[in-house]
């Protein structure tokens, strides 16, 4: 068993064999095909055996030169892999297509509900993100308070140790996954235009738009948590290749044991309540060829199950005390945009009772020039629903994941990648430095190629290179 103190106060930074992000620009479109060839030929030279910096050093020089408005980026974890990912940029229909314009720029940060979990989320980021251990470590304090275990201690277990199949200790370890990759992006200087959430998302959705504290939204995740570990087991869900009215009309055929629990895209809703209501409905999907998945022995949330907390949980949250968000908050409960002092305890019943408009949400955020949606999750749950969303309005946008099972680096630093590529500016300084490979010099080789790439400078003369300059 790796311990959460052998695990989270490690040395962080990354090593030599983690990914790390390439950014690439030029003032045209031509210029930066050149700069693609350029450092393609660079790669393959180290890739060859030619000597060299670790990739880490060349891209840390990428990311101090001038940018401009044309880019492209790669992220590899070798040279090898950074010569695949050049090759792959420079296809047609690559990452080089330019900027959107600013009218769809802006940025969401969206907070997936549950489902997003995987033994072993975080224990990468932990190590190399000194933005992400910080946040994780504030989260445990406030969830502390309120809990029994140790959220590091539960992100480091085997899954035969962990308690994470538990609600009430999967729902506070999740909320701190999402608040730690919210302060890990903020972190790099990308900051959300607006923030929404999906079911329990919500939570680091207000807490990440000012509106909660740290220390109230701990609370709400881990006192309701507890409150629906005495439903567990109760009822089910299932999600369904269902419209919204398909949706409704069959939870309206079964005199309220089955409601619908989510519209989360116009073509895939989700339904909860009785589990053999629910089996009987996903039986007639199949049958129809209808794409449908039941999911037992799960909390039944957005049914009439969770009516029996009502009460508790309105003494559970009498004491919360929210304040007006900084940051412009989309409920998927009234499809409105929040002020924030609404968050007291009735909201969050709602928010545990109502079906999650999500594909409602999404389509009013695009119309109001919202064209990148980043979801905040260890593992991509929504991207799909945004990306129907807006193909289905015939819409232009983006959906990019924070994180993926089994590789969080790499994830996250090609979303990061992907928003370089449509206009936004990282603070370059805190990506990737911290504990980041020494910088070896350049061979005469590689330093007249990173002089051609780069330009002349400091890098120019045999035996320094871009390395030195970054």
């Amino acid at each position: 068993m790796t311990s959460a103190p052998d695990m989270a106060s490690a040395p962080g930074g990354p090593a030599a064999h983690d990914a790390c992000l390439l950014p690439l620009s030029a003032p045209s479109a031509g210029g930066l095909a050149a700069l693609l060839g350029s450092y393609r030929e660079l790669a393959r030279a180290a890739a060859d055996g030619r000597g060299g910096p670790e990739p880490a050093a060349l891209c840390r020089a990428a990311m101090d030169a001038p940018h401009h408005e044309h880019r492209a980026f790669a992220v590899a974890h070798s040279y090898a892999g950074l010569v695949e990912a050049l090759d792959m940029a420079a296809e047609p229909g690559g990452v080089t297509d330019g900027a959107p314009p600013r009218s769809e720029r802006g940025l969401v940060f969206v907070f997936a509900g549950q489902g997003h979990q995987w033994f072993g989320m975080g224990r990468e980021l932990l190590r190399t993100e000194p933005a992400f251990r910080a946040a994780v470590a504030r989260c445990e304090a406030a969830v502390r308070r309120h809990v029994d275990f140790s959220v590091r201690e539960q992100l480091a277990l085997d899954e035969d140790e962990s308690r994470i199949g538990e609600i009430d200790v999967l729902q506070p370890v999740l909320f701190t996954v999402q608040v730690a990759l919210a302060e890990l992006w903020r972190s790099w200087g990308i900051e959300p235009d607006a923030v929404v959430g999906h079911s329990m998302g919500e939570i680091a959705a207000a807490h990440i738009a000012g509106a909660l504290s740290l220390e109230d939204a701990a609370m709400i995740a881990c006192r309701r948590s507890a409150l629906l570990r005495r439903i567990s087991g109760k009822g089910a869900l299932a999600v369904a290749e269902l419209s919204p009215e398909e949706a409704a009309g069959l939870a309206a055929g079964t005199g309220g044991r089955v409601s619908v629990a989510g519209f989360n895209s116009p073509v895939l809703s989700v339904l909860a309540g009785d589990a053999d209501s629910l089996e009987e409905i996903t039986g007639r999907l199949d049958a129809q060829d209808v794409y449908c998945k039941l999911i037992k022995g799960t909390v039944a949330s957005h049914s009439h199950y969770v009516e029996e907390l009502r009460d508790d949980l309105a003494v559970a949250l009498k004491d919360l005390r929210p304040g007006r968000a900084r940051v412009p908050m989309y409920s998927t409960v009234t499809r409105e945009r929040l002020t924030g002092t609404e968050l007291t305890a009735p909201y969050w019943m709602r928010n545990l009772r109502e079906p999650v408009r999500f594909a409602e949400t999404v389509t009013a955020l695009r119309a109001r020039g919202f064209g990148v949606f980043l979801e905040i999750s260890a593992h991509p749950v929504l991207t799909g629903s945004v990306q129907q969303c807006l193909e289905h309005g015939g819409l232009t946008g983006r959906a990019l994941p924070s994180g993926r099972r089994r590789a969080e680096r790499s994830s996250v630093l090609t979303s990061l990648g992907s928003l370089y590529a449509l206009g936004r500016d990282p603070r370059w300084a805190a990506v990737g430095r911290a504990g980041s490979p020494a910088r070896p010099a350049l061979t005469p080789y590689q330093a007249a190629l990173a002089s051609a790439v780069l330009g002349p400078g400091p890098a120019a003369p045999a035996g320094r290179g871009a390395a030195d300059r970054a």
